[in-house]
């Protein structure tokens, strides 16, 4: 894999993280860990932009993530263990010259998906800090609650989706490092309104 795993998928940290007390209620639909493997399903599928048809096989849950001294992983893990229980599901599609990843985390209130969406913020910039050159970091005011998008430039192009719906929060991550369109953030783009739409459908 070109980059390591733990920089795209923020999301699935959170089950290495633990869990503490729940908390906070909302009138914001809730949904279940069911959603998260139908929502991660979601493959890239854009126009003029060929991806691989299978996601790749998941990493072992003996991830290297998971005792990491790395210490913006120790600080991601450390703000997401004081939240409620949460399950989560991530795919990933890789070829000779993009990889793409997708990532669903399911708390347990909205409360707490609030706060993990800081978190997963902090850590994708400071990862972005790290490996490259960070273009833009930015709101994005048409997609869920509390969108989010970093461009980063250096080995390729990276482009990082987060949004939260309810107690759902989303990751979307393209990392183009061969062959590109001229807008990998639009072709993205496309890719994260499919994953909003099921994220929106209900199982």
């Amino acid at each position: 894999m070109v980059i390591p795993r733990c920089a795209v998928a923020v999301v699935a940290v959170i089950v290495a993280a633990g869990c503490g007390g729940g908390g906070g209620q909302s009138d914001e639909r809730v949904v279940g860990a069911a959603d998260a493997t139908r929502i991660a399903a979601v493959r890239p599928v854009v126009p003029q932009w060929a991806w691989p048809r299978a996601a790749a096989e998941p990493e072992s849950s003996d991830s290297s993530a998971s005792t990491s001294t790395d210490p913006l992983l120790v600080e991601l893990k450390k703000r997401l263990a004081a939240l409620s229980d949460s399950r989560d599901a991530s795919n990933t599609w890789q070829d000779d010259d993009k990889l793409g990843n997708v990532s669903v985390g399911v708390f347990g209130s909205t409360r707490d998906a609030h706060e993990a969406m800081a978190a997963m913020n902090a850590f994708s910039l400071g990862w972005g800090e790290r490996s490259g050159h960070v273009t833009k970091d930015e709101n994005v005011g048409d997609l869920g609650n509390e969108a989010w998008r970093l461009w980063v430039r250096g080995n390729g192009t990276q482009v990082t989706y987060h949004w939260r719906r309810g107690n759902l929060v989303l990751e979307a991550h393209v990392h183009c490092f061969g062959s590109c369109p001229s807008d990998v953030d639009a072709a993205t783009r496309v890719w994260v309104d499919e994953i909003d739409a099921a994220a929106q459908a209900g199982s």
